[in-house]
Formats: C-alpha cells, sequence, structure tokens
C-alpha cells in the first residue's frame, strides 16, 4: 500500500508569507480578521468622503429684507425651488441612465448648480430670485438620486440602509 504525500498544510495561526495574514484566523462571515479590520479602515474613509454631501447647505438670512420682500413672495421664492425640482426629477434620472457616465453628468450639474447659486448673489428684485430658485432646482434634481446612486456603488447592500437614510436625514435637517 503506497502512501501518497500530504500536502503542505500549515498549522493554523501561522503567517502566510505571501499575503502576510494569519492562516485560519476566519470570521464567521468568511473573511480574516485582518480583511474585516481593512474593510471596516476603509468604511470609515468612506464615510468621511461621502459625508461631505450632507453638509451642502445654505441659509438665505437677509435675503427677504435685501429684496424688500413683502406678504407670500418669500415663501414662494422659497418654495419655487421645487417646482423645478419635481418637473426635471424624471428627465434627470433619464439623463444619468442616457450619458450612462454619471462621472461627468453629475460634476457638469453640480457646476451649474454652484453658477446659479452665486448668480442668486446678484439679483436685486423679486423677478430675479424667482428665476434663479426655478433653475437652481431645475439643477438640483439630479443630486439626490445622483448621491444614492454614487453610494450604492460604493457600499454593499447591507450596509447602503444607513447611509441612504444619514444622507435623507441630512438634506431635511439643512
Amino acid at each position: 500500500m503506497s502512501s501518497a504525500a500530504a500536502p503542505d498544510v500549515a498549522p493554523k495561526g501561522t503567517v502566510d508569507p505571501v499575503h502576510n495574514e494569519k492562516i485560519g484566523a476566519f470570521e464567521e462571515d468568511g473573511g480574516t480578521l485582518d480583511r474585516v479590520a481593512m474593510e471596516r479602515k476603509l468604511l470609515w474613509k468612506l464615510d468621511a468622503r461621502f459625508s461631505i454631501l450632507i453638509i451642502i447647505a445654505a441659509r438665505l438670512k437677509g435675503l427677504e429684507e435685501d429684496l424688500k420682500l413683502t406678504g407670500s413672495q418669500y415663501p414662494t421664492l422659497l418654495s419655487l425651488l421645487y417646482v423645478g425640482y419635481i418637473l426635471m426629477q424624471v428627465p434627470s434620472n433619464m439623463l444619468i441612465q442616457y450619458t450612462g457616465r454619471p462621472s461627468i453628468y453629475l460634476p457638469c450639474c453640480m457646476v451649474i448648480w454652484g453658477t446659479i447659486s452665486c448668480l442668486t448673489g446678484v439679483t436685486h428684485n423679486y423677478v430675479g430670485a424667482l428665476m434663479t430658485r426655478f433653475f437652481l432646482g431645475f439643477v438640483e434634481a439630479a443630486f439626490f438620486p445622483g448621491a444614492i446612486f454614487l453610494l450604492s456603488k460604493w457600499y454593499t447592500r447591507k450596509e447602503l440602509g444607513l447611509r441612504t437614510a444619514i444622507l435623507y436625514c441630512g438634506s431635511l435637517i439643512s
């Protein structure tokens, strides 16, 4: 009876020189301890970088006095943003799909959004402010679906729910 040579198997707990990982040190999800630690560090980095999406907020302090708004003009001005937002929401999602390059589409929308935000500062009357707020909503329609799209590319399905909730709550708070 010939005995076959046993394959070279390193004892559990020794370090693999190629991958620099402990052999046999697995957690219940199948990853090594080093990998789990690296994934946690990566998640913290991603969370820190994507948190900038939540911090984007602006106050309209002093706008009412500067434009000499009366009566219901200020609430109308604030709510007109949502008219442009609602009108462009579906077409914006279709454009993201059509272009196939959200890495180009979303930054272009944000540059246009920033330009229109700057133009809000040079308006001197109610009609000019209405126009800038409408077009601001028009361009801003790409932001929330685009942010969700980006989050879905970086986080697993299990991690995405919490990050989406944080993004949504952050936009409500701002």
